[in-house]
């Protein structure tokens, strides 16, 4: 179906086969900007430079095209936490590997991220019905999966499983937040290498000086 360019000099109507990506870009910046609720669908369609009903068309409403957004950052999520929850090696390494592509993903898409921290923290009121929860979910199962398989295989201290995914998912959310922050500085993947591997040696000195010393 095609839908007129809003912006065409001519006022002709054309085919845009990239119309839907178009007004997810567009609604992302817009919603990232000045926030969901007090975003219009005008808005919306004046910056994808397209007509109000493509957004119709394709999402429906406002409210479509957010829960198109959420939906879009799930998939990819879910995507990169089952290829790392998949990798070889050891716990250690694999858990470095699931809290890189977390990372790197969050790093690459930081406008989409913002937006879904708004909604999540924001008030309800208003807002289309879409389990937020199902990124943390997501994540805390993989994380918690990896840390059993090295504890049975002798990798991990026995311990408690759950305390030990929370200081993971931990790492993650903090670095994340340092990115989509603009008060805050990044810790990039150095950073993130430098805090896990403070989590896996611990932070006490393993040889304290006795009282001579």
């Amino acid at each position: 179906m095609a839908w007129c360019d809003a912006g065409a000099p001519d006022g002709s109507c054309a085919p845009d086969p990239d119309v839907r990506e178009r007004l997810l870009r567009a609604a992302v910046e817009v919603f990232d900007r000045k926030g969901y609720a007090a975003t219009s669908v005008r808005e919306i369609v004046e910056h994808a430079r397209v007509t109000k009903p493509a957004l119709y068309y394709h999402f429906k409403s406002k409210e479509g095209i957010l829960v198109a957004i959420l939906e879009e950052g799930a998939r990819q999520f879910q995507e990169a936490i089952a290829r790392a929850a998949a990798s070889k090696g050891t716990a250690r390494q694999r858990l470095v590997a699931l809290c890189e592509q977390a990372y790197g993903l969050f790093r690459q898409n930081v406008p989409v991220v913002r937006v879904a921290h708004a909604v999540y923290y924001g008030p309800r009121e208003g807002l289309p019905a879409f389990d937020l929860t199902v990124f943390e979910r997501k994540l805390v199962a993989a994380i918690r999966q990896i840390i059993q398989d090295g504890v049975a295989a002798g990798e991990l201290q026995p311990g408690s499983v759950e305390h030990m995914s929370i200081a993971i998912s931990a790492v993650i959310a903090v670095c994340t937040d340092q990115e989509i922050s603009p008060h805050s500085t990044p810790v990039g993947l150095d950073g993130l290498h430098g805090v896990l591997d403070v989590v896996f040696e611990g932070m006490l000195a393993r040889h304290l000086p006795g009282p001579e010393s």
